[in-house]
């Protein structure tokens, strides 16, 4: 328990001292049964907490079976329906010059013709896995190598794109009686108000994405303990561009046996790289999950 205790606390002055990176809540529920000792079934569902614990991002649901033709060989596949959630993002309009160019000020800064601004929307999406695990036991410890193959169905979603273009002080903000947004900051960290002179509904297309994922895991067995630490490092492979490395993910934790058939895990996740709609960032993680047989 004294481990227990340490473990969180240390999670605690991790995300305190990193208060100013964007970090999440990772929750999960699975339910395991097994049919033969070769055949078993998994069901989860899960939440998540992201942009600084401050808003629920994703939940999901998921059906799997695992095959064990070997002790040290499990072959599975399986499906995991996603609602994922899209924040709000702004981007600049420049004016332009006749050949297509950015045009520039007398100062050398490039002249704001607008913005647009996509709101929030939620995205469902079906996702289909088969993978392969592999497992080599040397001593107390346990080392496996996961490589799964991914297929990512991004079904179509609706959204509205605000467009801003009248640009206005504070002076002339307080006589401005149509509606409006903001205020907004530029690229230079100027404070512009903008009135809102139209709002159109978008469209995010169909999309599909094949990822390859390879994990290596190590574990650790403590003698008389219901506590297990783990360990392990993931990378993703986009394999619609030809297998370029999109995601890094390191992580680390303990699995708490608290009784026959139940277990509880909490662990420090790192995540590099894409994070689904919104592109590149780097997220840490505190994940717990609850497992149980029936």
């Amino acid at each position: 328990m004294r481990r227990i205790y340490i473990l969180f606390l240390l999670f605690a002055v991790f995300f305190n001292a990193h208060a100013q990176t964007e970090s999440g809540l990772w929750l999960g529920v699975d339910a395991t049964h097994d049919f033969s000792k070769k055949w078993s079934t998994d069901i989860s569902i899960g939440g998540r907490l992201e942009d600084n614990w401050s808003s629920f991002t994703r939940y999901d649901a998921a059906l799997g079976f695992d095959y064990k033709p070997y002790k040290w060989l499990k072959l599975g596949f399986g499906y995991d329906f996603i609602r994922d959630h899209s924040s709000a993002e702004n981007s600049i309009k420049f004016k332009k010059n006749t050949d297509g160019s950015i045009r520039y000020d007398s100062d050398g800064n490039a002249v704001i013709r607008g913005w647009s601004r996509n709101e929030a929307y939620w995205r469902s999406k079906h996702r289909f896995y088969f993978d392969v695990t592999g497992k080599l036991k040397a001593g107390r410890f346990t080392f496996s190598l996961r490589e799964r193959y991914q297929y990512t169905l991004y079904a179509e979603a609706n959204y509205i794109q605000n467009k801003f273009y009248e640009e206005m002080d504070e002076e002339d903000f307080e006589d401005y009686t149509g509606e409006y947004f903001g205020p907004y900051t530029d690229k230079y960290g100027d404070l512009y108000y903008f009135g809102f002179t139209e709002a159109d509904e978008d469209t995010k297309n169909v999309k599909h994405k094949h990822y390859l994922r390879s994990r290596l895991g190590a574990e650790y067995n403590i003698r008389h303990c219901p506590v297990t630490p783990f360990a392990n490092y993931e990378i993703a492979n986009d394999l619609g561009d030809g297998l370029s490395v999109v995601r890094h993910r390191v992580q680390a934790g303990i699995d708490w046996k608290v009784a026959k058939g139940h277990n509880i895990s909490a662990a420090y996740l790192f995540q590099h790289g894409a994070k689904e709609e919104t592109g590149d960032a780097d997220l840490h993680v505190l994940s717990i999950g609850y497992q149980f047989k029936f």
